[in-house]
């Protein structure tokens, strides 16, 4: 069964929806088969990722047709669950029922299987649907800004959590976004959130333009800019998510045979492993959309390189 895990704040503007695209597509191009849910009425799901649906979540919930046939493919190992303003008359229909906070879990169960995903998009209110989404993940990660009314929203929610799931222990990672290294309240919010929540907290993502503008192109932020600061930072953010919950990269497809033109001879390296060049200690490495991240565990040194530059 998939890995259901609802992104979410009580705060809007905090960078959910973008969290949940670049996270999403960075595991599927890992190998992971994903499916993103949309429960939020503005329907941001399917504009950054440049898809027109024809039916959404509220033809699942309200009209009973079979979640499978509103589920569009968006990219390959990438499926999306959308939503549009249609779903603001679900809500009241859904608060009516006995199940009310169910209702999602429900319609989601036939296709859970298939994937090793679920990530689910929410608003910034604790709605219905909020709860649902609540309710059905097994975790839930927290993205919030670094400033001061977003991190107090951190606290809201770990309450809301505590009473629908009977402890905010759920609350698996907090990410901290549009961190700004150069503006000192910026570093030592970023500390107080480390003290507070501890490992919880994710390498931060740094603000980045880049990522405020793939959505607009209808692109993930490794389509739109794979160099940019923004696709380094939730490339490393997917690589600790993969960790955290257990999964590994499936190898990729058998590359063709070579040329049978014998190859010019290479002298195998003896090169040291590589160090960060602050700290001095041993660098970890990671591959995502056709690049090779290199970074330091310890002082957060990120470099980045094409992977067809080293061949």
């Amino acid at each position: 069964m998939a890995r259901v895990v609802a992104v979410a704040n009580l705060k809007g503007g905090i960078g959910k929806t973008t969290t949940v695209v670049n996270v999403g597509a960075g595991l599927a191009l890992k190998g992971a088969r994903v499916l993103l849910v949309d429960t939020d009425a503005q329907g941001n799901l399917a504009m950054a990722l440049g898809v027109h649906p024809r039916r959404t979540l509220y033809d699942a919930l309200v009209d009973g047709v079979p979640v499978e046939r509103c589920i569009i493919e968006a990219r390959p190992g990438l499926d999306l669950l959308p939503a549009d303003a249609t779903l603001l008359g679900a809500q009241p229909i859904i608060a009516r029922r006995p199940d009310w906070s169910r209702v999602l879990a429900q319609a989601l169960q036939p296709v859970t299987g298939s994937y090793d995903f679920v990530l689910i998009d929410s608003a910034g209110s604790l709605t219905p649907l909020n709860v649902n989404a609540l309710v059905c993940a097994h975790d839930v990660i927290a993205p919030t800004t670094v400033e001061h009314f977003s991190v107090k929203s951190l606290e809201l929610l770990m309450a809301q959590i505590g009473r629908i799931k009977g402890g905010a222990g759920h609350v698996r990672m907090i990410i901290p976004t549009m961190y700004d290294p150069r503006v000192r309240q910026s570093g030592e919010l970023l500390a107080m959130l480390r003290d507070r929540y501890g490992d919880r907290v994710t390498p931060p993502v740094r603000v980045n333009v880049r990522l405020s503008e793939a959505p607009a192109q209808g692109k993930t932020i490794y389509e739109y800019d794979p160099r940019s600061r923004g696709a380094i930072d939730y490339a490393l953010l997917v690589e600790h998510i993969s960790r955290a919950f257990g999964f590994a990269a499936r190898p990729q497809p058998p590359a063709p045979p070579p040329d049978p033109a014998p190859a010019p001879y290479r002298p195998v390296s003896t090169a040291a492993p590589e160090t960060c060049p602050h700290c001095g200690k041993a660098l970890q490495h990671t591959s995502l959309a056709g690049y090779r991240i290199s970074y330091c565990a310890q002082c957060r040194y990120k470099k980045q390189e094409l992977v067809r530059d080293r061949q």
